[in-house]
């Protein structure tokens, strides 16, 4: 069974740490609180896709029976590892007046930790910017968005969102071919309605959630404001959750015709006319749709007390982490769009 990472219980050495590292990484990301993670037992996650649905059919009496099992693609989903150094300095340590320096600054690393791992899950293996295309990355959800294809596609192949049905990729589509055009829910309803059996979740930028506020309170009804089981508060479009991520992106390139090629586009570019739409991804979060891997302990801590070049003691942050897709219908994204 999967859990989420607040739902991990830290027991045995350094449980304390690891527990209030966990806590600080919920707090700054939303789909790191929402993402259910499977533990596995290697550094790769090998499952099976289904690309092709199982086959059934009605018989009379007498008839001959077809066979009509499902077509699977093996997929592997390798393990990155996150984490990083944190010094406390002793001498800093005596000017803090008591506070507890080693504590504030693991605080900051899980903070960064999040922030990476939020990069990568959208961007990963992907882009012409050599710190997100790197093989010792996971797949963002672009990559994974363009294997829905097949599992060496770097491209996004999609649909006008009006004719969806059309595309190569059937989980992508596109709010207008070769330009930019501006959201409307009716675009948002369509993305929604590509994931089966139904999303559990919507990701996007903040830009994108004012655009889609400003729609909702134009038709006449709001965006609805809840909290989840952990007290944070959540909104939600219809059944949806809307999650806010700070890195998805809002300079996406333009698609030429109906495709967009996620791998020549620079993820560190200024926003300008055809570099400024921002993607909405659909998601059904679940261990059979998509969800993060881990490795044993998710979270692994380790202490120096004593530095050989500095007068510091150092605590090292290691977060053996991925996602998968295992069911290429659990993940659809709309590109081409903007709030403008």
């Amino acid at each position: 069974m999967a859990n989420t990472l607040a739902e991990y219980k830290y027991l045995g050495n350094a449980a304390e740490i690891r527990a209030g590292i966990a806590k600080t990484i919920i707090y700054e990301s939303p789909l790191l609180r929402s993402l259910p993670f499977k533990e596995i037992h290697n550094n790769v996650s090998r499952y099976k896709m289904e690309t092709v649905e199982a086959r059934a059919d009605t018989y009379e009496v007498g008839d001959t029976w077809v066979e009509g099992t499902p077509t699977w693609e093996y997929r592997d989903a390798p393990l990155a590892i996150l984490g990083g150094d944190a010094d406390d300095d002793n001498f800093g340590k005596l000017a803090a007046a008591g506070e507890n320096t080693m504590a504030v600054v693991t605080e900051l690393k899980s903070k960064s930790i999040a922030h990476w791992f939020e990069q990568l899950a959208i961007v990963g293996r992907t882009s012409s910017v050599a710190a997100y295309l790197a093989e010792k990355n996971f797949k963002g959800l672009i990559r994974l968005n363009c294997e829905a294809e097949g599992k060496t596609k770097t491209d996004l192949d999609g649909a006008l969102f009006s004719a969806v049905g059309s595309a190569n990729n059937p989980q992508v589509i596109q709010a207008v071919s070769g330009d930019s055009a501006t959201l409307t829910l009716d675009m948002v309803d369509v993305l929604i309605d590509l994931v089966k059996p139904k999303p559990t979740h919507l990701l996007m930028s903040k830009l994108m959630r004012r655009k889609m506020t400003s729609l909702a309170r134009a038709s006449g009804n709001n965006l609805e404001h809840d909290k989840d089981q952990l007290g944070f508060p959540v909104t939600r479009y219809g059944e949806q959750i809307v999650l806010v991520g700070d890195f998805v992106p809002d300079n996406f390139d333009d698609p030429t015709l109906l495709v967009s090629a996620p791998a020549s586009w620079d993820a560190d570019q200024a926003v300008s006319a055809t570099h400024d739409t921002s993607p909405i991804f659909a998601m059904r979060l679940a261990e059979d749709g998509l969800c993060g891997i881990n490795g044993e302990g998710m979270i692994q801590t380790e202490k120096f007390d004593k530095l050989e070049t500095k007068d510091a003691k150092r605590v090292r942050i290691k977060f053996y982490a991925g996602i998968r897709l295992t069911n290429k219908l659990a993940l659809a994204g709309l590109y081409s769009a903007t709030a403008s």
